[in-house]
């Protein structure tokens, strides 16, 4: 794949989004290119009932099980293909995409000095294997270190073992635009996390009272929450970008014999406040049941620990306390091109560049898969 100045991303509406089932078939009939071996529900595993679909791509060079979820079964699936074709792209990157230099070679403007741990100061003369992206911000073409942008997790590592590495900004979607859209505001949510994470009582001081989230999909959500008989905690997410992120727990009542009973986490960012507390409920529904089915290698053995039932309790009955009310009207962006939006929050939030990097375009599926990387903000939650 070519490197390709990216313009056209900030101009003019997004792509019409095409019917999600008939997106799923076309995936699947491909599947042995993707290496995809199976698509499953695990739905019926957990009380909550909101579909969850495992896919399973055992060459992965990562996780070979990623879930998926959604109100609907056709939005599980997708999502779960979605996420598990952005790490098939990550993974294959050509080598004639690829260059090494050292990070001091490459960091003359002092854009990756971030990186750069502590305790190894020398570490900018290591080599470095680079890649090229297109920065959003300044409209230019930028290097990027390949330790940023790929997901190969095999032992031995071909990256420098000081660089932290992650997987928040690689996104996949049925249009470029919706893919960048999508991991920029990952990108957002994983950084408005890491900054609450320093903040001291933040559970206390930024919590949402469960009872003010009335109607949408997150309304929806939470209703099907209580009538399994669990409790959701919420909490906004604070940032200066001014986009909508939440923070949120689902956690069954201890008192029962409980299938996961460490409450699960789900965040969200997105460009209404409805739409990022949707995906955050939903996400922590996701978490349950990828510790319910225990397919991830990511999930080892201290998940299953056994835990202190007081301390479950207490935190059980600590989400229903009152909190602030949910936000009742929703932010309005100017322009047709909601990247645009999301470009800007990006540089509010202290982003020097936005460097999207293309790793798949396939418009017979329609599919794109995209890494961005925004030096300097701080995104490794995960870790």
């Amino acid at each position: 794949m070519e490197d390709r100045p990216l313009h056209g991303l900030l101009h003019g509406p997004f792509p019409p989004i095409p019917d999600t089932w008939e997106t799923v078939e076309r995936i699947l009939a491909r599947k042995r290119t993707f290496g995809i071996t199976r698509l499953g529900s695990v739905t019926g595993l957990d009380r909550i009932k909101i579909p969850v679909v495992q896919v399973i791509r055992p060459a992965s060079r990562s996780v070979s099980v990623n879930q998926g979820k959604g109100l609907t079964y056709a939005q599980a699936a997708i999502s779960g293909l979605m996420e598990s074709l952005e790490g098939w792209a990550s993974e294959r990157i050509p080598a004639e995409r690829i260059r090494t230099a050292s990070l001091a070679e490459m960091n003359a403007d002092g854009m990756w000095s971030y990186l750069l741990p502590a305790a190894a100061p020398a570490a900018d003369t290591d080599a470095l294997t680079w890649i090229t992206g297109w920065d959003l911000v300044s409209g230019t073409f930028r290097p990027v270190p390949l330790a940023a942008v790929d997901t190969n997790y095999l032992v031995p590592s071909p990256h420098p073992h000081w660089f932290e590495r992650n997987t928040t900004g690689l996104a996949a979607g049925t249009s470029l635009q919706r893919a960048v859209s999508h991991a920029c505001l990952e990108i957002l949510e994983r950084h408005a996390c890491h900054l609450a994470m320093q903040m001291p009582h933040f559970f206390d001081r930024f919590r949402i009272g469960v009872d003010t989230v009335r109607g949408g999909e997150a309304g929806e959500i939470i209703d099907r929450l209580r009538q399994a008989g669990f409790a959701a905690g919420i909490w906004t997410l604070p940032g200066i970008h001014g986009l909508p992120a939440y923070w949120c727990h689902v956690m069954e009542d201890p008192a029962r014999v409980p299938l996961a009973p460490l409450p699960a986490a789900g965040f969200g960012c997105d460009l209404s406040h409805d739409r990022a507390l949707a995906k955050a409920l939903l996400e922590a529904c996701q978490s349950r049941l990828g510790a319910i089915s225990a397919t991830r290698e990511d999930v080892t053995g201290r998940f299953y620990a056994r835990p202190d039932r007081g301390e479950l309790t207490a935190w059980f009955e600590s989400l229903s306390r009152p909190g602030r009310s949910f936000a009742e009207r929703e932010p309005r962006f100017s322009g047709e091109n909601a990247l645009t939006a999301i470009l800007d929050a990006m540089v509010a939030a202290g982003a020097k560049a936005v460097i999207a990097v293309v790793l798949f375009s396939d418009q017979t599926l329609p599919l794109d898969v995209v890494r961005v990387v925004a030096p300097p903000l701080e995104v490794g939650v995960e870790n």
